[in-house]
């Protein structure tokens, strides 16, 4: 049987959480959530980002489409960032910023 895991994929004060086979691809992952968006977007103007600790100056780094789950070492719960291409004059554009508003607790 297939290892599978829960993968949170967030974008500002959205949260999509995508079931996945550990052997799936980031782009089989990208084609889950444009359909979790009604095809809304494309994957390829997706890009998903991990957290990063081990890249000094980097906060965030951008994930391989041809990598699969395993490969990167995800798991249940992790959290990926998804930011959006945003196009411009004459197929030229650029990637938004990671933007997720920091949680805060309701007293």
């Amino acid at each position: 049987m297939t290892e599978t895991c829960c993968i949170k994929v967030k974008r500002q004060k959205t949260i999509i959480f995508i079931e996945a086979y550990v052997s799936d691809t980031i782009l089989t992952v990208k084609n889950k959530i444009c359909k979790a968006l009604r095809n809304e977007k494309e994957p390829s103007d997706i890009r998903l980002q991990l957290e990063s600790h081990r890249i000094p100056n980097e906060q965030y780094s951008s994930l391989d489409d041809d990598a699969t789950i395993e490969e990167l070492g995800l798991s249940n719960n992790t959290i990926l960032y998804m930011t959006y291409w945003i196009s411009k004059d004459a197929g030229t554009g650029e990637w938004e910023v990671v933007d997720v508003p920091k949680y805060e607790n309701v007293e």
